[in-house]
């Protein structure tokens, strides 16, 4: 039986919401535990922390974005948190 296309995404948004699922969730994953990590003294910790949560973080995400009804507004949230965290490691806050 076929998807009723009503509760189907366009193309345009299912582009959205792929990118934004696997490219900005690494982003954010990746950007989050590197500004956490700054304010660690035993860098070691981070990377073994990452290693684990790393991975789960980055599927939530991913499934975050493509539950999300607007591939748009995912990018947007996505975008600010890399913003965020780019400003929170680029000032060493």
């Amino acid at each position: 039986m076929p998807a009723n296309q009503k509760y189907l995404s366009s193309t345009g948004q299912r582009w959205l919401k792929i990118t934004a699922g696997i490219i900005g969730g690494y982003l954010v994953t990746m950007l989050l535990h590197n500004a956490i990590g700054i304010h660690l003294t035993n860098k070691g910790g981070i990377a073994l922390t990452s290693a684990f949560s790393a991975f789960f973080m980055w599927v939530g995400l991913m499934v975050w974005a493509f539950m999300s009804k607007s591939g748009w507004k995912i990018w947007g949230i996505y975008l600010l948190i890399i913003s965020v965290c780019s400003l929170i490691i680029y000032l060493g806050l």
